[in-house]
């Protein structure tokens, strides 16, 4: 019997799978690069990737790494970038509008959406965390933001003056919500009902993913020590049956 499991322990080891879990930042891990950019996708629809625009606007000194956008300047709308200067320092917006290293979003002027998505590339759970706030004071308007999942509204908001990136609001969260590979954590952005034009709303988002154990498929060698592993105890019990009959 000490054979047997001596020899059977790689089993266990072998069918035990392990979950990992991994943490995806969206301003940490923002590319000018790259969209989508592994889990992250910036726009839907795709947006396209420009440099720092030279038409004069106030937000052109915050955008040296560029942005991704519908147009070649920040008089087109949708556009998502990730600051690379304070607000105050634009000369236009302050501190409470964004600091360098904040994701802004503006949403389209026409009333649709634009997202940016996070998508699991397995199954397992997710755990997400969001702060929003209005990123746009030198104007007086207001923008909804809405999560979704898979298509499914997990909740939504509305941000406009005093919103500050200081008491931004944090109640688009959720927590073990299960998913699959594909599946589709959605931060929607468009203008309020009413409004002329879209805003600029500041995002950070946290997402917390843990994949499903699956036990992994032993290896030939593994399978070699379970035959004998097996087949040690089979002639170890067959031993024990045997009846020993003596003459006297």
């Amino acid at each position: 019997m000490h054979t047997m499991l001596k020899l059977a322990a790689p089993l266990a080891l072998a069918i035990t799978g392990s979950a990992h879990a991994a943490t995806y930042d969206l301003a940490a891990n923002f590319s000018n690069a790259s969209n989508p950019n592994g889990a992250w996708s910036y726009g839907s629809p795709a947006l396209a990737h420009f440099a720092q625009p030279t038409t004069a606007n106030s937000l052109n000194s915050a955008a040296a790494d560029g942005y991704w956008g519908s147009g070649a300047d920040f008089f087109a709308a949708p556009f998502i970038l990730r600051t690379t200067a304070n607000g105050a320092s634009t000369g236009a917006y302050n501190n409470g509008d964004f600091l360098a290293g904040d994701v802004l979003v503006h949403g389209p002027n026409d009333g649709s959406a634009v997202a940016i998505n996070w998508t699991a590339a397995a199954a397992g759970s997710i755990s997400f965390t969001s702060s929003i706030w209005y990123a746009h004071s030198i104007v007086q308007r207001s923008e909804d933001v809405a999560v979704f999942l898979n298509g499914t509204s997990l909740g939504s908001v509305t941000v406009t003056n005093g919103i500050t990136r200081t008491n931004a609001l944090t109640s688009l969260a959720g927590s073990n919500l299960a998913v699959t590979a594909g599946d589709v954590l959605s931060f929607r952005f468009s203008k309020t009902a009413g409004q002329q034009f879209g805003s600029l709303a500041g995002i950070g988002a946290v997402v917390d993913f843990t994949p499903r154990a699956t036990a992994a498929v032993p290896e030939p060698a593994t399978w070699g020590m379970m035959i004998l592993g097996f087949g040690a105890v089979g002639m170890s019990m067959r031993r024990r049956k045997q009846v020993h009959i003596s003459f006297v």
